[in-house]
This record gives C-alpha cells, sequence and structure tokens, in this order.
C-alpha cells in the first residue's frame, strides 16, 4: 500500500520528505511533520533532555538535571522546576517558575508566568508576572510589569525600558537591586571585556621580564609580545564601540503602585539612589540635568 505525504512533507521523486522543522509522525499510511511537541508525562530519565527545533507544550514536570531546549515557544501547565530552560521564541508558564541550585532560564522574546523564585531568568523582551519575584535575578530587553499583586522582594531585576511593581522589597527582608536604562548584554560584554584585559596585562608584564632578564627564545618571546600588544589593543576598540550602546533609555522609569521599603537599591542609567524611608504611590525617574534620580508622587490614574 502506498504511503502517502501530509502535513509539512512533500513527495520528492521516490521520498518524502519534511517542508519544515519537527517531529515526523505516522498514521494510516500517511507521514506528517509535527511542529509541536506535546510532553504529557514529565520529563525524566524515560524521555531524557528535550531539544525540539519548534513549539513545546509541557503538562508534566521537569525534573532535576534535565533540560529543555525550544526552537520556537514553550508552553509549561504546571509549575517549572528549572534546571535548564532555553527557549528561542517566547515562554508561557502557568504557575511558577522554580529554580534550582543554577536553574538558568534563556528566552528569546517574552516570559510570562505567575512568580519567579530563587532563579535566574533572561529574556530579550518583557517579563510579565501576576504574583511576585522572590530572590531571582531576572533580566529582561524590555520591562518587568508585575499585576495588581506583584511584589518583588530580594535578588536584582534588570530591566532596560523600566519596571511597574505593587511593591519593592519588604520590612526586613534581603537586599532588592533594581536596574533600569542599561543594556544588560552590552553590560555583561564589557565586564568580560575587563577582565580580558587584565589578564593579559598581567601576561604582559610577564613577558616584559623576560626581555629585560635575557631569557632565551628571544625571538618568540618578542613575537607574543606583540600578539599580546595586538590582543589588548583590539578589546580597547571593542570597549569603546560598546560604551556608546551602554546606556540605552535614560527616560525608564521604576513605578511602584504601593509601597517601596527602605534599603531598596535602585540604578537608572548608573546613576543610584538607594530608598532611605518608605514610600507610597511612587515613580523613579532620571533628572539627566543634575544627574540623580528623583522620586515623584503617582497620578491617581497610575495607581
Amino acid at each position: 500500500s502506498k504511503i502517502e505525504p501530509g502535513k509539512n512533507t512533500e513527495l520528492e521523486e521516490d521520498r518524502i520528505v519534511a517542508s519544515c522543522d519537527g517531529r515526523f509522525e505516522y498514521n494510516n499510511r500517511v507521514f506528517w511533520v509535527n511542529e509541536v511537541l506535546t510532553l504529557e508525562r514529565d520529563i525524566d530519565y524515560r524521555t531524557g533532555n528535550i531539544d525540539f527545533p519548534g513549539d513545546v507544550i509541557i503538562n508534566g514536570q521537569i525534573k532535576d538535571g534535565f533540560t529543555v531546549k525550544s526552537g520556537g515557544s514553550v508552553y509549561c501547565n504546571t509549575t517549572m522546576d528549572a534546571s535548564e530552560v532555553i527557549s528561542a521564541k517566547d515562554l508561557v508558564v502557568r504557575l511558577g517558575v522554580i529554580g534550582r541550585k543554577t536553574g538558568r532560564v534563556r528566552v528569546g522574546g517574552m516570559l510570562r508566568a505567575k512568580f519567579i523564585e530563587n532563579c535566574y531568568v533572561e529574556a530579550t523582551d518583557s517579563v510579565i508576572v501576576d504574583v511576585g519575584i522572590l530572590n531571582s535575578a531576572v533580566h529582561a530587553g524590555n520591562k518587568v510589569e508585575l499585576k495588581e499583586k506583584g511584589v518583588v522582594v530580594g535578588g536584582t531585576i534588570y530591566a532596560q525600558n523600566g519596571i511597574v511593581a505593587t511593591q519593592l522589597g519588604t520590612e526586613m527582608g534581603p537586599k532588592t537591586e533594581i536596574y533600569c536604562g542599561t543594556n544588560y548584554s552590552v553590560e555583561q560584554k564589557l565586564k568580560w571585556i575587563r577582565d580580558k584585559n587584565v589578564e593579559i596585562a598581567f601576561k604582559l608584564k610577564q613577558v616584559e621580564r623576560k626581555l629585560t632578564g635575557g631569557s632565551e627564545g628571544r625571538e618568540k618571546i618578542l613575537e607574543l609580545q606583540q600578539k599580546l600588544k595586538v590582543a589588548l589593543h583590539k578589546l580597547n576598540e571593542a570597549a569603546g564601540s560598546l560604551i556608546f550602546q551602554l546606556d540605552k533609555n535614560e527616560k525608564a522609569e521604576i513605578v511602584v503602585r504601593d509601597q517601596v521599603f527602605p534599603g531598596v537599591y535602585i540604578e537608572i542609567c548608573h546613576v543610584s539612589y538607594i530608598v532611605s524611608h518608605s514610600m507610597r504611590n511612587v515613580s523613579f525617574k532620571l533628572d539627566k540635568a543634575k544627574g540623580k534620580i528623583i522620586p515623584e508622587p503617582l497620578s491617581l490614574k497610575d495607581r
């Protein structure tokens, strides 16, 4: 009996080939490619790590130590215990995202969850949370938005275009830090360049000591010295071009609909502000002319 090409496949001479990325499936003499992988059971030793080119729907748990990588979006209908989750597009979690040990979540689009706890999260777009972000490191290329009950307690938030929350910090809680306006990925690249600069400068000093000490193999040492100098020059050039991309949004705002507690650390485009007393219904903006952050009362419509 003849096998027929189905959805996302085509007949090429005597073969059926996929016309998109996904998983081959077969039923009643028809081959097709499914662009969505639905996982009804837990991700564990039976399934192994998941690496799928399309969307992934998770209806079970991700067991400790297992990873999920998707070339599309990831939809999780339970709480996501994250060891490592990488989604090229969006990540939507019906309940919360809980980090495990060095748990990391990287999202190429937007992240939406009920809560985030003890987790490291990177999203190219916005991070939208219903209830709270607790003791986590969250990096958003756009905004961090917390809904009506949304609190941030402990950890660090990097939100390039600002943050909206109901509460920041607690009375006696862990340190809460908010960074806005800055391109986090550029900052990380500059940090790597600084570290590499120190490393190369140290090697250069060692090489120069050998040269003054009259070591053997002088030609090779001179060659190494030249290579290190070139590497140092390239790093400094790279840093010079990146520095202009660092402070991306001087108009980024930190909006608190209810209360911000003393001790919360705020930074907009590398200008810092430490909250000294409890404030309610307030927004924090950068006054570039004065070179400082100014707290302003929220209008009724913004509360």
